[in-house]
């Protein structure tokens, strides 16, 4: 036991040494997104109206309705000439891995900023970021409300596709145990309420080897009335203990080190199982116990999107009677908006069979594909007075041109109070009802 100790003192000392380390770099080093925007004001460029959309845009991102479920994946693209940011909320739980991947194609050599935030007192707070591109891993330890926000540079053209998933920390202990061995849930009662389950138990035939879910220390092995034979392996990685119960034989002895996948016991029914199928009772503590089952419960997997260069700064309108807008690419999801037919929206990103798409007023949300139509010709207008093109569909919108009577134009869409229109002269632009 003293040698035990020992080694965990030192293993203690080292972490130690370690995360004090890793919390000076963390607070000496900011993000790419924050030495971007330090950037801007090095080069005098922060007060531009670009800049300032630029910057405006990745605020707004935090505000998005946007949810998604996980596992996800997207194609999408952002215009040059649109300062635009895009958010993904969605929720984590303690014991899961996030992984964020993709690809990007830009038109000029720039970056793609990929921030993660957590929803903490009220506001969202930064928790990690990509050193470069579409690629993070990050363990959560708490459950957690997050938004990954990805924007692009200033004045950069970028094609990108992005997949987000879950996987579990720990392997399952149980060999060959898949989520469907998993039963009685941590938080059941036991003996008629006067105490709670500290863990999962995950049936499987008497005789199957137990398996270290991750590398660790051998605790102590003993045997108890509720648990029968028990084995404790303490992670080192993540300073929380593993207790392993009912089992047929112990195969370690205390201080062994086990690498992730080594055998340590065999599932039987010894304890307070006596009289119920082989299981083992599988718990985690940590000042306190926690629910182990995200920790081993395998999530679905899902294929990447490919990239797609054809997506590009088309405008699509609403085709059929009343599009719906949802908050998710769900059709049980938050309908956000609803809008006639001919509404101007633009296609933005799209998953499967929805896209994502942007409102003149900057609102994004998810519509079916197929309730949307590419504007590739509108009704014929001649003006009938003359009339000014605007350069949105707003009143403080900036004059784009003047339009004389008799003037031709083509309506390809509508918004509010205004069409969207093509002249003669292939100008784009708003004209007020």
């Amino acid at each position: 036991m003293r040698s035990f100790l020992y080694i965990l003192l030192m293993c203690f000392l080292m972490l130690g040494c370690n995360s004090i380390k890793s919390v000076k770099q963390a607070l000496l080093k900011t993000s790419p997104y924050d030495d971007y925007v330090q950037s801007l004001g090095k080069a005098g460029l922060k007060e531009s109206a670009l800049a300032k959309q630029w910057i405006k845009a990745g605020e707004q991102a935090l505000n998005d309705s946007i949810l998604v479920t996980l596992p996800y994946a997207e194609t999408g693209f952002f215009e040059a000439a649109r300062p635009e940011a895009r958010a993904y909320r969605f929720q984590v739980h303690a014991g899961q891995i996030l992984t964020i991947s993709g690809q990007t194609k830009t038109s000029i050599s720039s970056r793609l900023f990929t921030d993660v935030f957590v929803w903490k007192k009220d506001h969202w707070q930064s928790l990690v970021h990509a050193d470069s591109g579409l690629a993070l891993v990050h363990e959560f330890d708490k459950d957690a409300l997050c938004l990954l926000r990805i924007q692009p540079e200033l004045l950069s053209e970028t094609w990108y596709t992005l997949t987000i998933t879950l996987q579990p920390a720990l392997i399952n202990p149980v060999k060959g145990a898949t989520n469907k061995s998993i039963g009685s849930f941590y938080g059941n009662a036991r003996d008629e309420g006067k105490r709670s389950h500290e863990g999962v138990d995950i049936f499987a035939a008497k005789g199957t080897p137990v398996l270290a879910p991750t590398d660790g220390i051998v605790y102590s092995t003993g045997t108890n009335n509720l648990g029968g034979k028990v084995v404790w392996l303490y992670d080192l990685q993540r300073g929380q203990t593993y207790y392993f119960a009912h089992l047929d034989s112990q195969w370690v002895s205390t201080s062994m080190s086990l690498k992730q996948g080594d055998t340590l016991g065999q599932v039987g029914n010894t304890g307070n199982a006596r009289n119920t199928a082989p299981h083992l009772h599988f718990g985690i503590y940590r000042n306190g116990s926690l629910d182990p089952l995200h920790y081993i419960q395998t999530t679905s997997s899902i294929s990447s999107m490919m990239l797609d260069t054809s997506l590009s700064a088309k405008v699509y309108k609403v085709s059929v009677k009343e599009g719906s807008l949802h908050s998710a690419p769900e059709t049980k999801s938050k309908v956000l908006y609803k809008y006639p037919k001919g509404t101007y929206v633009r296609q933005v990103a799209k998953t499967k069979n929805w896209s994502r798409v942007v409102l003149p007023e900057g609102q994004q949300a998810y519509v079916q594909s197929n309730d949307i139509s590419l504007t590739t010709k509108g009704k014929r207008l001649v003006l009938k007075n003359t009339d000014t093109l605007w350069s949105a569909a707003s009143d403080q919108a900036l004059p784009v041109k003047n339009l004389n009577a008799s003037e031709v134009l083509e309506i390809l869409a509508q918004y509010k109070g205004f069409n969207y229109v093509k002249t003669g002269e292939n100008l784009y632009g708003w004209i007020k009802l």
